[in-house]
């Protein structure tokens, strides 16, 4: 059973999808999936990747434009509309060779960076275009989380390589820096720092040479618990505002 969000998402790239002929099985597809007919919705999409099969590489690209504009505007509308056989049998060989031959367009390597797991892709958006918020905004999702992953056990224990993460967050902060809406920048300032201070305490901690981590954060009035790290930035943030 997929959430409501996802039935929405269905329904407004369904109905899009059906305003060109050639898209009509798709969009059946997101009809019968909102519907909860699986085993139709995913007849119709077999129909409708058996018809792309002789499409030109144009037309190919022309439904990859349509598509991810709702992945990145709407609520879960990468979920139900974009199951694992129209990824592999037709957007993901149609973005790699999309991005064989593009020299000037950012989208095909941002979205093949975000939905193939390609860091080289997303660095090549921003070589191209370096105002692409979007592309750059999955590069601080990927490093904030991986800082995360790193902190979230606290005080019990650190999870990855220490000066890596010292490392990522200066270029994660370059990247802030770099982003051109300013609501976004502050936004990813709030994400980053919460970790950032935890990872940085525990560094100092380390250099301290002082046996116990919780006892040194005490005496040192610091945060070293990523639960009483999440508490303090909520009290800061009812406090700005």
């Amino acid at each position: 059973m997929i959430a409501e969000s996802q039935n929405t998402a269905l329904l407004t790239v369904g109905k899009a999808a059906a305003e060109n002929k050639e898209w009509t099985k798709f969009a059946q597809y997101c009809f019968d999936r909102e519907k909860g007919l699986r085993k139709e919705a995913f007849g119709q999409l077999n129909d409708f990747l058996k018809n792309t099969e002789s499409w030109t590489e144009e037309a190919k690209i022309e439904f990859v434009v349509f598509l991810f504009p709702f992945f990145e505007t709407i609520q879960d509308a990468d979920y139900g509309a974009f199951p694992q056989p129209l990824s592999e049998k037709l957007i993901k060989p149609t973005l790699k060779k999309w991005c064989l031959n593009e020299m000037n367009d950012s989208r095909p390597f941002r979205w093949y960076g975000k939905y193939y797991s390609s860091i080289e892709h997303v660095n090549r958006a921003l070589e191209i275009n370096p105002q692409d918020d979007k592309a750059r905004q999955i590069l601080l999702k990927w490093g904030t989380y991986h800082l995360y992953y790193s902190v979230h056990h606290l005080p019990e224990g650190y999870i990855g390589d220490l000066n890596e993460d010292l490392v990522l967050i200066d270029e994660l902060r370059n990247h802030i820096s770099k982003l051109i809406d300013v609501k976004l920048q502050k936004f990813w300032i709030r994400e980053l720092e919460e970790d950032a201070e935890l990872v940085k305490n525990y560094a100092d901690w380390k250099k301290s040479g002082h046996s116990d981590l919780e006892e040194w954060g005490e005496e040192n009035n610091k945060v070293v618990s990523y639960r009483m790290a999440r508490v303090y930035y909520f009290d800061k943030l009812k406090n700005e505002k």
